[in-house]
Formats: structure tokens, sequence, C-alpha cells
């Protein structure tokens, strides 16, 4: 045993051996560094805006492969440009990264038409959510089914159930006055946005008039500081009367201060028995 201890050879290819080791270990790590280039990230572009095949032949953009994964049908936007993006503008990724991209659909999806006749309002309005469908207008006719829809319309005409029609398209709904003639109550409106605006009014069987954007007519930032009709816990209009909608910027107007001046106490809370009345023409 210890003629092994004192043998120098052996110390000598331990020495060796290790050695060999250490190199072989630094090289590997150097070697994935450089293979995986870590800590060499780019930053990505935002890349909104563009279209896929733009983006496919620039040279700037060649660092990145790109995947489209999703499209969706937005009117207001370019058909086939870029909604969205992942990762996100500004993200640090390595060279090569995969970009998945949703684009604007072409062509619009497409729902089938619900069957809401003999429906009430509230539920008409909530199976139309449901289809992606909005109310564009309430129309009122005589008929002992209060607040019922007895037609359903698109752009003036009758449309018929499981008609296919545009996704987000707006249904123009025929209701029943009821046996009696009544006035209704006006919604408090002040402090609402548009979208909120609109869906009080549609839930008090009443339309949306003429709408004044004072500081520009982006939807998102405004809200409304006056309604015309006033609200008032005196029913005073007619199913189907159409409210006069002025917005401020909410950057710019302090509506929390406004609203403590005007005393919201009358916010309608409806249920199908009050949702109401009247035919002929309604007032406008």
């Amino acid at each position: 045993m210890l003629d092994i201890l004192k043998n120098k050879k052996l110390y000598i290819h331990l020495a060796i051996l290790i050695g060999l080791s250490i190199f072989i270990l630094v090289a590997t790590v150097f070697s994935l560094k450089s293979f995986t280039r870590h800590g060499e990230e780019i930053t990505v572009p935002d890349f909104t805006g563009f279209y896929y095949e733009e983006i496919k032949s620039q040279a700037e953009f060649s660092k990145f492969r790109f995947a489209i994964i999703d499209s969706i049908y937005d009117a207001t936007k370019e058909k086939g440009s870029i909604v969205s993006q992942d990762p996100s503008a500004e993200s640090m990724v390595k060279e090569g990264r995969h970009i998945y991209l949703t684009v604007v659909a072409v062509n619009p999806e497409m729902v089938g038409m619900p069957n809401l006749i003999d429906l009430s309002l509230r539920n008409a309005s909530s199976i139309l959510e449901t289809y992606g469908l909005k109310i564009n207008k309430l129309s009122y006719v005589p008929d002992i089914a209060k607040n019922a829809v007895v037609e359903q319309k698109y752009r003036g005409e009758q449309i018929y159930p499981e008609t296919e029609i545009i996704k987000g398209a707006g249904i123009e709904l025929v209701l029943g006055l009821g046996a009696q003639k009544e006035l209704i109550q006006v919604p408090m409106l002040i402090g609402l946005t548009r979208k909120q605006a609109i869906d009080e009014l549609h839930l008090a069987s009443l339309n949306i008039g003429e709408e004044y954007f004072e500081e520009g007519d982006d939807t998102t930032t405004v809200r409304i500081y006056r309604q015309v009709p006033n609200f008032s816990k005196i029913a005073t209009v007619k199913m189907g009367h159409k409210i006069e909608l002025y917005y401020k910027s909410d950057d710019n107007f302090d509506f929390e201060q406004y609203l403590k001046t005007i005393k919201p106490s009358n916010k309608m809370v409806l249920t199908d028995s009050i949702e109401t009345t009247n035919q002929e023409e309604p007032i406008d």
C-alpha cells in the first residue's frame, strides 16, 4: 500500500486526468454559451399595423421567425394587418425566436341569426349578446304582448332565424306596446361610457339619439356629461323615444365631482314588468 502511495507516476496520471476533466468541462460550457448565444438578446419590434408578407420580406426583421396563430374580424382595421403579437413589443428574445401573430381576417365572421320572436326585450338582448350581435334600434307597434319581440330586422328588412349575418351587426327589434299606453322614466346616464349608456337605454325601452362629442370622437376616453331629456323620477317619455347624448373626455373633466352636484338618485333597475308602453310613432 505504501509503495502505491509513493509511486510518482500515479500522481502524474491523476493530475493529467483531473486537468483533462477540467479542460473538457470548461470547453463544454463555452461551447454551449456560443451555441445558445447566451446573453445575446435582441428587442422585439412592434409589428402591429404591419402586414404578414410585409414583415417577412424586410431584411431588418430577418432575425425573427413568424407564425400566424389566429385571426379576428375588425371592420375598423385594415384586412390582413397585424393586431397583436406574442412576445409583445419591447420584449428581449434570442435571435431566431418565433413571433406569434394575430391578424385581421379578410372575410368577416358569420353567425346564424337567432329566433327572438315572442321573447322579452331583456331575454332578446341577452341572446343577441351571446351570438355576438347587438341592438341597433327599438321600434314599437300595437300589440297586446307588451315589450315582446314581434319582428326582427336587419338593415330595414325582416331577417329570419338561421340567416347568416356578420358577427357584430346591429339588429332592429320591433316590440309590442301592450294593452295600455303609458309613459316611462328617463334613466340617469351622466358619467356613463357610450356602451354603458346604450345598454341602459335599450333596457329602458329607449333609443340613442343624436350624439355630440365635444373633445373628439374616441369613445374609449369619453363619458356622458349631459343628456336630453334629462333624467327624472317622473315618467315623461314614450317607449322608443330618442335620448340626445353629450360627451366630454374623462381626462379633462372631473366627472366624480360633477356627479356629486347633480344627485343621480333615480338610476333605474328595470324588470320585465316595467319595460313598456305606447305605440304610434315614438316621440323623437
